[in-house]
């Protein structure tokens, strides 16, 4: 299990291996996991950190890959209020976080993105809709195994800028929820749990693209760029969107 009191020790500035690979490990004790969100605070100092060269360079490898395609949408999006990204990846803390492994850096997986747009295709267009109806064209999936390669091209949503906050959630009701054997009814008499976790804080600057392989038409592509935008700003990515969150605006 982790020792809480020893993560304040370890040094290595890579947010990823901080958070999946570097907390110490005991096989023969269990300390009290209630210590556990108090090293939210020391883990969100950690991960402001990055390498900006780094992220330069990722930025210039996609600028030339943007040039060897044809561009259906790219474009810097500043988040609306909290992100959260990976919150059912095992964790020891309550909710998982997404990190991009070799870079430490919070970032939105191209499959994470291109199967809720996809999926926003599917439920939310009219079925007149341009879009909806090159449903398999763009996205491969066809009727009865009729699968093909789809045409667009989804790349993972990079940070520009970000910054990190600690949201909180109460359970109010947990002893009910937790223990079958209870028999009391929910109640006010229940002390609320609270859970805090990490979020991607508002104003956080990503840059999403979306790519065409050569077979979208130009009527296509400018309706592909209008329910792009529409999606990441009125449904939005991430966990908790119901409640606002992974919702993007463009950038001042």
């Amino acid at each position: 299990m982790i020792d809480p009191n020893r993560i304040a020790n370890r040094a290595n500035r890579n947010s990823s291996l901080n958070y999946d690979k570097l907390f110490p490990i005991s096989k023969h004790s269990m300390p009290d996991t209630s210590l556990l969100p108090g090293c939210l605070p020391e883990l969100m100092n950690r991960f402001a950190y990055h390498d900006r060269n780094a992220v330069n360079n990722l930025m210039e490898r996609r600028d030339r890959i943007v040039r060897s395609f044809k561009t259906i949408f790219d474009q810097e999006l500043q988040t609306k209020k909290y992100l959260m990204v990976g919150s059912g990846c095992p964790s020891i803390f309550d909710n998982g976080f997404t990190l991009m492994r070799n870079y430490g850096i919070p970032y939105i997986p191209a499959s994470a993105f291109k199967g809720a747009f996809s999926h926003y295709v599917a439920q939310e267009l009219e079925k007149d809709s341009l879009v909806k109806r090159n449903y398999r064209l763009l996205f491969g999936t066809g009727e009865k195994d009729d699968n093909i390669r789809g045409a667009l091209i989804f790349l993972d949503a990079l940070p520009r800028s970000y910054s990190l906050g600690i949201d909180i959630i109460n359970n109010h009701f947990q002893p009910y929820y937790s223990d079958e054997k209870n028999e009391k009814a929910p109640n006010d008499y229940y002390d609320p749990v609270p859970v805090q976790y990490l979020v991607i804080d508002s104003g956080s600057a990503f840059r999403f693209t979306v790519l065409d392989d050569g077979n979208i038409g130009d009527d296509l592509t400018e309706e592909l760029e209008k329910s792009l935008m529409n999606f990441l700003g009125e449904f939005g990515l991430g966990a908790k969107t119901s409640y606002g969150y992974g919702l993007f605006k463009k950038t001042k």
